[in-house]
């Protein structure tokens, strides 16, 4: 490789870290303004008027998915994203579970929502510092993780399963939130299939493991905390459900940084010694 081939390399690399980091911003600028955006709107509309079409308990569940699971993970690249293309890898596992709750459903907006989300986040894949390792899982799967992965597997299947066939029984789907009603019970599916995929992922420690985790956990108490409240409303299932919905989150995150420490520590002197 000669020097002038050099040069342009380096520069050509400079050149895709800043885009990646422009578009970055741009992405979670937009994923926020959207998902956090249209909940403030959606909440407020259901305070002022308890209209059957949506409720909080739904709109909290498309906020955990949308603002939680996909922007928390595009906004955590906006710093060392070298070490932290778990975030990334969650996005896109949330949109993914988007678009196939939005086909399953027969929903056309959360499918087309995330289709076009996946184009621009596959722009940002590209540019990633860390592109290799975006179909990579860690070396490391943590047990506990895991467990706890599979056993919430079981009632959030029965729960995506009940929601898609809801999603189905809806009514006609459109778009511009004019068909909300049947496309939250397509969203609150998605988030219940992330919710199990995402704590795998997790529990790979793939590099940024740890955003992962609490994304999964914050999910997981936000919409159970919301079923509390209004158990009767549609879409929760019901207060013991939330009720272990948020033990689960915060159990999973507790586990999640004791994992972190025990990786962590150094090995005491009687290990050193043996080494």
């Amino acid at each position: 490789m000669t020097a002038l081939t050099a040069a342009r390399l380096r520069r050509w690399g400079r050149v895709r870290r800043v885009a990646f980091f422009v578009w970055a911003a741009i992405l979670s600028l937009l994923f926020g303004i959207t998902f956090i955006g249209v909940t403030v709107l959606t909440v407020g509309i259901w305070l002022v008027n308890q209209n059957p079409y949506t409720n909080p308990v739904t709109d909290l569940g498309f906020f955990a998915l949308g603002a939680i699971i996909i922007t928390a993970g595009l906004v955590v690249q906006l710093r060392a994203p070298e070490h932290k293309i778990a975030g990334v890898q969650q996005a896109v596992i949330g949109l993914l579970a988007l678009g196939v709750a939005g086909l399953i459903g027969g929903r056309v907006e959360p499918l087309t929502g995330s289709l076009l989300f996946l184009v621009a986040t596959a722009i940002l894949v590209a540019l990633h510092p860390a592109r290799r390792e975006f179909f990579k899982v860690g070396k490391r799967l943590s047990a506990p993780l895991a467990a706890l992965s599979i056993l919430a597997a079981i009632p959030a299947t029965a729960y995506a399963a009940t929601m898609l066939v809801q999603a189905r029984q809806a009514g006609p789907s459109c778009f511009f939130g004019r068909c909300a009603y049947g496309d939250r019970f397509a969203e609150m599916a998605a988030l219940a299939i992330a919710i199990v995929v995402l704590g795998m992922l997790a529990a790979s420690q793939t590099e940024g493991w740890r955003v992962t985790a609490w994304s999964v956990g914050a999910a997981a108490a936000i919409f159970g905390s919301a079923s509390i409240v209004l158990p009767e409303v549609s879409g929760a299932p019901g207060q013991a459900a939330g009720a272990l919905a948020v033990a689960w989150g915060v159990l999973f995150v507790a586990v999640a940084e004791r994992e972190k420490r025990n990786t962590s520590e150094p090995p005491g002197p009687e290990t050193r010694g043996q080494s």
